[in-house]
C-alpha cells in the first residue's frame, strides 16, 4: 500500500506533516487559534476558499450584513436568520478566517478593531495568524483538523497541548507510533513528532478493517516555527 506526505503550515507558522495511506484522499483541512489578552479571548478557523459561503448555507443560514476592508483585505460579516449568532470572515487569497460571535452582528468598530489587531500571511499551505506588536494578545491554543473520506478524521494539537492527550500507561504499537482507544470509534494517536485524535468514519464505504488499517498507516509531525 503506497503512502503520501501532506505538508501545511499551521495557524501559528509552525510546520506539520501528516503521512496517510495513498488510497485515503483527503476531503479538507480545518485549522484553528485562539487568542488571549487584553479585555477578551477570541477563537478563529480557517478553511479553504468558500468557507464562510459554506457555513452561511449548509451549516446555520446566515444573512450578510456588511463587507468591510481591514489591511486591503475584505471582511464579510454575516448574521444568523434567527439572531442567535453571526459570523465575520476575512477572504484571503488562498484561505479565509472566520470568527463566530454569540447574538447579532456586531457593530462595525468591534470586527475592524479585532482583525485589525492581527498579522495575516496567506499561503497555499495555510494561513498564518499573529497579533501584532502592544494588542496584549496570547495565542492560547491551535490545532488543524484534515478529514480523510469514508476513512475518519484527525484533529492535531499544537505541541504545547498534545502532551496532555498522551495516557500514562504504554499503547498498542502502529506502523509509526503508538495509539489508545477513547471509545468506540475514536483513539489518540502519539508519533515521534506529534499527536492526534482519530475518529473513525461509520459509513458502508469502507470496512471497518480497512479504516484500521489506515489509522496504523497514520504518521504526524508538528515542527515548532
Amino acid at each position: 500500500m503506497g503512502s503520501q506526505a501532506l505538508r501545511f503550515t499551521a495557524p501559528g507558522g509552525g510546520r506539520v506533516t501528516v503521512g496517510l495511506s495513498a488510497r485515503a484522499p483527503v476531503s479538507h483541512v480545518v485549522a484553528g487559534i485562539r487568542f488571549v489578552g487584553g479585555s477578551y479571548g477570541t477563537g478563529f478557523q480557517i478553511g479553504s476558499r468558500g468557507y464562510h459561503d459554506f457555513a452561511c448555507t449548509r451549516v446555520a443560514p446566515a444573512r450578510t450584513r456588511e463587507r468591510l476592508l481591514v489591511h486591503g483585505r475584505e471582511v464579510v460579516v454575516a448574521e444568523a436568520a434567527d439572531g442567535q449568532s453571526s459570523v465575520a470572515t476575512l477572504l484571503g487569497e488562498y484561505h479565509e478566517l472566520m470568527t463566530v460571535y454569540a447574538g447579532p452582528a456586531p457593530h462595525r468598530d468591534r470586527v475592524l478593531g479585532l482583525f485589525g489587531s492581527l498579522r495575516i500571511e496567506d499561503r497555499v499551505d495555510g494561513m498564518v495568524v499573529t497579533p501584532r506588536p502592544a494588542t496584549l494578545l496570547d495565542p492560547a491554543g491551535e490545532h488543524l483538523v484534515v478529514v480523510v473520506r469514508d476513512h475518519g478524521s484527525l484533529s492535531i494539537p499544537a505541541p504545547r497541548e498534545a502532551a496532555a492527550l498522551l495516557p500514562a500507561h504504554a499503547g498498542a504499537r502502529t506502523k509509526h507510533g503508538e495509539v489508545w482507544k477513547t471509545n468506540t470509534r475514536s483513539f489518540v494517536l502519539g508519533c515521534p513528532a506529534g499527536v492526534a485524535e482519530v475518529h473513525l468514519a461509520d459509513t458502508a464505504a469502507t470496512t471497518e478493517r480497512e479504516r484500521l488499517d489506515w489509522l496504523d498507516e497514520i504518521d504526524v509531525a508538528w515542527q515548532r516555527r
